[in-house]
């Protein structure tokens, strides 16, 4: 596999300028379910380095279960939020 460092630096760009966009948007409801956001985000850039820079996957079975596991990020993030705030103008 051929590792092209323009499209990491996109998808990258991306997941930053999201992750900045809604962070700036909105506040966590509590203290403590603020963090859930921030570990979300550390999941997703663990995720994408074992994706570049792990080894392919073994089966087509290993690549189902993950496609199927991806859920449980989307209901993570349905979950989180619900439990944050869009914050006031100006802050």
């Amino acid at each position: 596999m051929e590792f092209h460092g323009g499209t990491l630096l996109v998808e990258l760009s991306l997941l930053f300028a999201g992750a900045w966009l809604y962070a700036s948007a909105t506040q966590g409801a509590r203290r403590r379910r603020a963090w859930g956001f921030w570990g979300q985000m550390a999941l997703l850039l663990l995720i994408q380095a074992a994706n570049v820079f792990g080894e392919p996957p073994p089966s087509a079975m290993a690549i189902a279960c993950v496609g199927q596991a991806q859920w449980l990020l989307a209901l993570w993030g349905f979950w989180l939020d619900r439990h944050r705030d869009l914050r006031a103008a100006g802050t």
